[in-house]
Formats: structure tokens, sequence, C-alpha cells
């Protein structure tokens, strides 16, 4: 199965490294950076280390994160050397892949099943947005918040929450928070006809001060896979004005257009991604940290 054929647009080489955003030095990747212009918007930029365990074993990885709400995104994985070794960027429903070391692309619809195939995580874009920034996934004026209590360890004592829901879809979302409209603190997203559980995600260290509340520790239980994905932040979250051109990048000169969506042995947030040469993008290794 491919994703739907679009034409490329092709761009010299010299701009390769500015596609594809490269890092501005040899010992890692960077935080995409845009610039306040036409086309741009108030969006979220950070860069994260990924600790994944699962039935496939353990794997670690930086993931390079820029994101402009509701459903813009753009998400690069980084091995311990080198370029990016797998970008998927998505915007207007459009989902762009492109492998640096095989010089490969692939393109179409952005549904939750694609970005489950690429990034490991069953949702459409707004709600991977929403995942990454802890919102839920309904707008203000849809979402039910609701006192919750429970009796507490110590007698006499009782625990309460506030529980966070959205009208049933697609899916079915459920946070937690200690106050209203405060930061959530956990989530779950089930199926919203089966109601089996897809994620479960546990959110630690949120940002102080003004501005969003972005939380800076996040640990995603993926429920079908059995697998625990760990993001910790070692850039950002910061605001950020993003060109939108970044969400739609072009094809560079010599790659070729390949069935990703099939041909990938692991997502990007579960574990390496295979390299035919066994060279990275700069001719390094793509080899993960593996400890």
């Amino acid at each position: 199965m491919r994703l739907d054929r679009v034409a490329p647009v092709v761009l010299p080489a010299a701009l390769l490294a500015a596609a594809l955003i490269l890092p501005r030095c040899a010992s890692g990747p960077r935080i995409p950076e845009g610039s306040a212009a036409a086309g741009t918007g108030p969006g979220y930029r950070a860069l994260f280390r990924v600790d994944s365990e699962g039935p496939g074993g353990r794997a670690h990885m930086r993931m390079a994160v820029a994101l402009l709400p509701p459903d813009r995104l753009r998400v690069e994985f980084y091995g311990p050397v080198g370029g990016p070794r797998l970008v998927v960027a998505v915007q207007d429903d459009r989902a762009v892949a492109l492998l640096p070391s095989r010089k490969a692309y692939d393109s179409g619809s952005a549904t939750p099943r694609t970005l489950d195939r690429l990034l490991g995580v069953p949702l459409d874009a707004a709600g991977l947005v929403d995942l990454l920034t802890g919102r839920p996934m309904c707008p203000p004026e849809a979402e039910t918040q609701a006192v919750l209590t429970k009796p507490a360890a110590t007698f006499g004592r009782t625990l309460a929450w506030y529980e966070v829901t959205c009208p049933p879809g697609d899916i079915r979302y459920r946070a937690r928070c200690a106050e209203r409209g405060g930061t959530l603190r956990e989530a779950t997203v089930q199926e919203g006809i089966s109601g089996a559980m897809i994620l479960a995600i546990e959110y630690e260290d949120h940002q102080e001060g003004r501005g969003p509340r972005w939380p800076r520790r996040m640990k995603i239980h993926l429920a079908r896979r059995g697998t625990t994905v760990s993001l910790a932040a070692q850039e950002g979250p910061v605001p950020s004005d993003l060109p939108a051109s970044i969400f739609s990048p072009p094809i560079p000169d010599g790659f070729e257009r390949r069935p990703l969506l099939i041909s990938l042995d692991q997502p990007g947030l579960l574990g390496p991604t295979p390299d035919e040469g066994n060279d990275g993008a700069d001719g390094s290794s793509p080899r993960q940290d593996q400890p």
C-alpha cells in the first residue's frame, strides 16, 4: 500500500540543508527555527530525547518537533550523530515523509493509519499537536470538566481532582488535572466505538511563568504495541513564529519516490529507521545509542 501520488518539487542540492533542517553543528540536531514573515504563525519548537521500550527491545534517539496549531506538524528523528534519519511533515491533511539516507520520499493523506505507520501513534495531526502540547483533544467550548473524588489511604480523607472529557467521536478522550482549567497530569485515548485503549500519557515538568504551560516530560503507553515511549525535553519547548513552508517541504534533488508506509521496519518513535547502505545522511552510521 502506497501513499497517494503527488508531483515532487525539485530543489538545488545547495538548498538540501535548508529543506531538511540539518544540525547547526556535527554534535547534534537543532529545533526547527522560523522567522516572523508573511505566512507565519505562533507555533511551538522543541528537541526531545526519546527512550522507547517494547517487544522489539529498547531504543534511544532525539526528536526535533515544530508544531503550528491546530494541525500542522514537523517531526525529525536523529541518531547519535549526523543529520535526520527520518523527516515527517503534515499540512492541510497531507503528509510528506523523507528518508535522507536512502534519498527516498513518499507523500499522501495524513490519516491516523498513515501517521501510526510513520510515527508510531495512531492519531491525526490535530490529535498529535494536542497530545504533545498537553491540551484536551477538543475545543474548549466542547470539553466537560467535573469534580471526581475517592477515599484516600489515610482514614477520613478524600482525594479530589478534575476530570476533563471530550464528546465521543472517532476517539474517546479523558484527562485529569488538579484544578479547573489547570495543567493536565494524565490522559487516555480510546477507540470511539469499541472503547479499546489506544494510549495513555503522563505529563510532568510543566513550564513555569507566563505563556503556555507546555509539558517538558511525557510518558506515552501505546496499548496496541505494548510499548512505552518517554520524552524528555533537551531544548524548549519555546513559542516561535513558524513559516508554513516547513510543514510542506519540497522534495530534494535526487530523491526517489518509494512506498515508505510499508518499507519502514519501525515507526519513528519506536526505533531506528532501516538503512540499505549503512550510511547516514552525512555518511555516518545511522545506529542508535543502544544501552
